[in-house]
């Protein structure tokens, strides 16, 4: 057969009733390309008579979406998870830090918090502006794309979103409902609630407004899309300033890790003098004395982690026979710190007017003002027989 007889080939199939891809197997098994036979196969279409559009009138025919739109617009929804992830997460954590829960509120809690906000300012800060570009992208592909159709995977993938979104508003609203109904309202829930109403409901508004203006070719303006985005761009900016404030600058929180690294020092010399004077029955005269055992070596070694400077030591009382079989004494250590964690333990309750001291957790050092701080630690000693 000659190339130019596979159209006639095709369009006595065609008209025999065959299905294309029984067509294209048999061209394809004698060594057609697929390029060929898609040639051959529309042209004996138009020769059988199927309408071919005018030139005036491309816009009448779909134009599918190619695989990089697909991958752009799947990239869009990966980071609109991101940033309402994140954006969530971070006002969460500035309503914990402003309206505190009495009940539940421990240095573990403010250091989690902290982290949180921390990792939500950073996924804001990279994935909004990437989010922003892979939109415009999506909406400048169908605006210069005269009569382009999205993929189904798209559209689908869209349609979630709108689903996600409505019973996460209605979840809230009844959640809020449930609250009031029970007479366990406060600041802290309604805030809450507010929040996952307020993006889960800008979600939806978006979408919504995009359904109409790709897949229905509706008139949505440009500017109401910049309208989402300023809106949305604000509230970050937002977020990011008051996560300054309950999460700290990155040289606060440099400080707050060189204060929580004196703590573990300060504890493990604790241990290690008790453990000399397990072994000596007597206190060290100083912290280089802790070198004389292999337990107690790496005590002798603890610097403060900014300055490199050693830790403050001195006996207050030595070793003293206390009952029968055991000796106590009292040394003190002392560092200097440079924030205090008091403010970020006291809170103020839910039903009264004063205030609650939460109790840190940990050893002793977990809880200290800024600057020199020393205390006083007590070792007691059973006497070897």
């Amino acid at each position: 057969m000659e190339p130019k007889d596979i159209k006639t080939y095709i369009t006595e199939h065609i008209r025999s009733g065959k299905t294309k891809r029984g067509i294209h197997e048999q061209l394809s098994a004698v060594g057609w390309s697929d390029d060929e036979i898609d040639a051959a196969y529309a042209s004996a279409l138009i020769e059988s008579g199927v309408p071919v559009p005018e030139e005036g009138s491309r816009g009448a025919y779909a134009k599918k979406s190619s695989a990089v739109e697909i991958v752009i617009n799947f990239f869009s929804f990966i980071l609109l998870g991101i940033v309402v992830f994140a954006l969530g997460s971070l006002y969460f954590g500035i309503i914990e830090y402003f309206f505190p829960d009495a009940l539940n509120m421990s240095e573990w809690r403010l250091r989690h918090m902290r982290e949180t906000v921390h990792y939500s300012m950073a996924a804001l800060i990279v994935g909004f502006p990437l989010l922003v570009v892979a939109l415009k992208l999506w909406f400048k592909k169908f605006r210069e794309g005269e009569g382009k159709v999205e993929s189904k995977l798209s559209k689908w993938l869209t349609y979630l979103v709108l689903l996600v979104a409505s019973v996460t508003i209605v979840g809230d609203l009844i959640a809020i409902l449930n609250e009031f109904l029970q007479g366990e309202i406060s600041v802290r829930f309604f805030l809450k609630a507010f929040t996952i109403l307020a993006i889960a409901g800008s979600v939806f508004g978006f979408y919504f407004l995009e359904r109409k203006k790709i897949q229905y070719k509706k008139e949505v303006s440009r500017k109401t899309f910049q309208i989402f985005g300023w809106a949305y761009l604000m509230v970050i900016i937002l977020g990011l300033v008051l996560g300054f404030v309950a999460g700290g600058t990155p040289a606060t929180e440099r400080m707050r890790s060189f204060d929580e690294q004196r703590s573990s020092d300060l504890q493990q010399i604790t241990t290690c003098i008790n453990n000399f004077a397990g072994d000596f029955e007597r206190l060290p005269n100083s912290l280089s004395e802790l070198e004389k055992t292999t337990r107690t070596s790496r005590c002798a070694q603890l610097r403060d982690p900014e300055t490199g400077d050693a830790y403050e030591y001195r006996t207050v009382a030595t070793l003293i026979t206390q009952g029968v079989g055991v000796i106590v004494g009292e040394f003190e250590l002392c560092a200097t710190f440079a924030l205090s964690t008091q403010g970020a333990e006291v809170v103020k309750p839910v039903s009264s007017g004063g205030e609650v001291y939460v109790a840190p957790r940990g050893s002793k050092w977990s809880s200290h003002p800024a600057g020199r701080t020393c205390k006083t630690e007590t070792v007691s000693v059973d006497i070897k027989k």
